[in-house]
C-alpha cells in the first residue's frame, strides 16, 4: 500500500483593511484548497499594516498586502518587512498596477489584481504554492571553483550565464564563478524549472518578471536576450510554469 503523502502547511498573512476584500481572498484560498490537496493553509488577517509589522514573528510563508492601507501603504509596509525578513514571499493584491518599479525594491513575487476573479487567481496562486513548495523542500548543488567548493541552494539561483570559459551563477546575494559547461549545469538543474533563453543564459523561471516582444526577458533586475532559436521553447516553458502546469 502506498503511504499517503503528508500535506505541507502554508501560513499566509493577509493585510487588507476592507473586510469584503479580505473575505473574498479567504474564500478563494479555501476554494483553491479543495482542488489542491498538497497543502494545509493557515491564514490570518490584519486590517492595519503597522499592527501586522508589530505582530510579525517570522512564522508566515507569504504575505498578501493591499497597497492602499490606513497609516502606511502596503509598499511601505513591505519595505519595513524586508528590513527584518528577506525570505518571506510578498504578494500585492490591488487595483493599482502602477507600482512595478517599487515592487522590485521589496522583491515582490507577484501582483494579483482586483476585482478578484477566481480563474486568474487560481493560476497565480498555484504558481505561488508551487514556488513555496519548492523553497521549503530546497535542494542544493555542489560547485567546484578555482579555489573553493560551494553548496548553492537551487532557489537562490536567478540565472546562469556562460562568458568566455566561465560559468557565472547570478544569485540572490551576488555571483559565483566556476568552470564547466552550460550543458553540464543544465543537466544538474534539470527538473527545477530552468530554461535556456539563449546559448548564454539558463533562467530560473520563478524569477522571470516579464518578457518584451519575445526577444528579451527580465530576470530579477537584469534584462537578458531571448535568442531566435530558443524563443519557442523558452516561451512555452515559461507559459507552462506561470500557468502552474509544471
Amino acid at each position: 500500500m502506498l503511504e499517503e503523502r503528508k500535506k505541507m502547511n502554508l501560513k499566509i498573512a493577509i493585510v487588507e483593511d476592507e473586510e469584503f476584500a479580505a473575505k473574498k481572498l479567504l474564500s478563494m484560498i479555501k476554494k483553491y484548497s479543495e482542488s489542491d490537496k498538497r497543502f494545509n493553509f493557515e491564514t490570518e488577517v490584519f486590517s492595519d499594516a503597522l499592527d501586522f509589522l508589530a505582530a510579525f514573528d517570522g512564522k508566515y510563508d507569504a504575505v498578501f498586502f493591499d497597497i492602499q492601507l490606513p497609516g502606511i501603504t502596503g509598499i511601505e509596509a513591505a519595505k519595513r518587512l524586508r528590513k527584518i525578513d528577506d525570505k518571506v514571499m510578498v504578494v500585492f493584491v490591488t487595483n493599482m498596477a502602477n507600482y512595478a518599479l517599487e515592487s522590485y525594491e521589496v522583491h515582490a513575487f507577484d501582483f494579483i489584481l482586483k476585482p478578484l476573479i477566481y480563474d486568474s487567481f487560481f493560476i497565480k496562486f498555484r504558481r505561488i504554492c508551487n514556488t513555496l513548495e519548492h523553497e521549503m523542500s530546497d535542494v542544493y548543488i555542489t560547485l567546484t571553483g578555482r579555489f573553493m567548493t560551494k553548496r548553492i541552494a537551487v532557489s537562490d539561483i536567478l540565472y546562469v550565464e556562460v562568458m568566455n570559459h566561465d560559468i557565472i551563477f547570478h544569485l540572490k546575494d551576488g555571483e559565483y564563478r566556476t568552470g564547466g559547461t552550460m550543458s553540464g549545469i543544465e543537466e544538474k538543474l534539470k527538473g527545477y524549472h530552468f530554461s535556456r533563453s539563449s546559448a548564454s543564459f539558463l533562467v530560473n523561471l520563478r524569477y522571470v518578471k516579464e518578457t518584451y516582444g519575445e526577444t528579451v526577458v527580465v530576470v530579477g533586475g537584469d534584462t537578458l536576450k531571448i535568442s531566435r532559436s530558443r524563443k519557442n521553447e523558452f516561451m512555452s516553458d515559461f507559459a507552462k510554469y506561470a500557468g502552474g502546469s509544471v
